[in-house]
């Protein structure tokens, strides 16, 4: 029995074992330390992935496609792998990550996917081809002309385990070639365990929004707005864009419940919550601060634009159906205008006292009538 064995290490210094072969396995140990950015862990990897396919099958250059589904950044960077494949939303999801010997990262183009299309299509089998420049269906490839070197290509479709295919592992070298029965054995056994990474790091960012969504309304939590908040306030440190924040409370919540009883409470909180979004971009994040306080943070956004929200979001609440009686809310308004010097505790406690200064102007309107 052949054994392929390589170890690696990355910059932090921890290792990859890498072993393969007729009745052997291949194990992957991702790095365990935490990263902040999820696609840096994307990028992570599949740097792991390029390097232990291009050590497996002794091929200097490697790369993943992504054809269908996404395995990218979502939820402001959530790394997130799903199978269904938006074919009327007219945006091209399809990605390649390519990793040459010697290079210390992946890059990602979208380079040529015909090679890989026609790979997919015969899922239960690798595609090798030993030479690009003889083979009759790479004549016009694109590939050839971003990376003329290439001569052999081989690549294994990747499916999820609902057997849904996504893309491809792909092996490619300068010399015309063959793979050997073990490098194909550890090349499938690579893909297998590239996707139980990847189903692996999408459990764990379900488990992550969850700790940051409130389970009642679906919005982000207190926990939530915190980290978001942070967010934003550093890209405003660092771009000099404006940062409004708005802090919402309901008006008499508390005589509501008394009276209707804390589910139909509840109710209503769900269906402000669909309103609040309603007038929000991608790039707004609406957030439950706590009880009957909700919190909009509108990113490069100046004090006129947060009034507009506000706006439409009094106009929607005027106009929708509520069951038992009308809902009104206080909204109190903050802005870091550009280039603006404070922290984002003092935006909070400038919208935090907005707010109560909107909900006392109202009630004492409400004395008077």
């Amino acid at each position: 029995m052949t054994v392929l064995r390589a170890d690696v290490s990355d910059k932090h210094g921890f290792g990859i074992g890498l072993s393969g072969g007729a009745g052997a396995t291949v194990s992957l140990r991702l790095p365990g330390h935490p990263m902040s950015e999820p696609d840096e862990r994307l990028g992570r990897l599949l740097w792991n992935i390029t390097s232990l396919a291009g050590l497996l099958c002794d091929a200097p250059i490697t790369m993943i496609s992504q054809l269908q589904g996404e395995f990218d950044c979502s939820e402001r960077g959530a790394l997130t792998m799903t199978a269904a494949v938006a074919l009327d939303s007219g945006v091209d999801h399809r990605r390649q990550w390519w990793r040459f010997a010697g290079q210390s990262s992946v890059v990602c183009s979208t380079a040529d996917f015909s090679l890989c299309e026609t790979a997919v299509t015969t899922p239960d089998r690798i595609t090798e081809i030993g030479d690009l420049r003889l083979d009759s269906r790479c004549a016009d490839l694109a590939m050839l002309k971003t990376v003329p070197e290439a001569r052999f290509y081989a690549a294994i479709p990747l499916s999820d385990q609902h057997g849904e295919l996504i893309g491809t592992l792909c092996v490619l070298d300068r010399v015309p070639r063959r793979l050997t029965s073990h490098q194909r054995d550890g090349l499938r056994l690579l893909a297998q365990q590239f996707m139980e990474q990847l189903e692996m790091h999408r459990d764990m960012q379900q488990l992550q929004r969850q700790t940051l969504t409130d389970a009642l309304t679906g919005v982000g939590n207190r926990r939530g707005f915190d980290r978001r908040l942070h967010e934003e306030w550093s890209r405003h440190i660092r771009s000099g864009a404006a940062l409004s924040l708005l802090m919402i409370d309901v008006d008499k919540f508390k005589q509501y419940n008394d009276v209707y009883g804390h589910p139909a409470g509840d109710v209503i909180l769900n269906l402000l919550c669909e309103l609040l979004r309603m007038p929000l971009r991608a790039s707004d994040f609406v957030a439950r601060y706590g009880g009957d306080e909700f919190s909009i943070i509108l990113p490069n956004t100046p004090q006129a634009g947060a009034q507009l929200v506000v706006d439409r979001i009094q106009t929607m609440l005027t106009t929708a159906q509520w069951p038992n009686c009308m809902v009104t809310v206080s909204v109190g308004i903050a802005t870091l205008e550009p280039e603006e010097a404070c922290d984002f505790a003092t935006l909070l406690a400038r919208a935090d006292q907005a707010m109560y200064l909107c909900k006392r102007s109202r009630r004492e309107a409400d004395k008077r009538d």
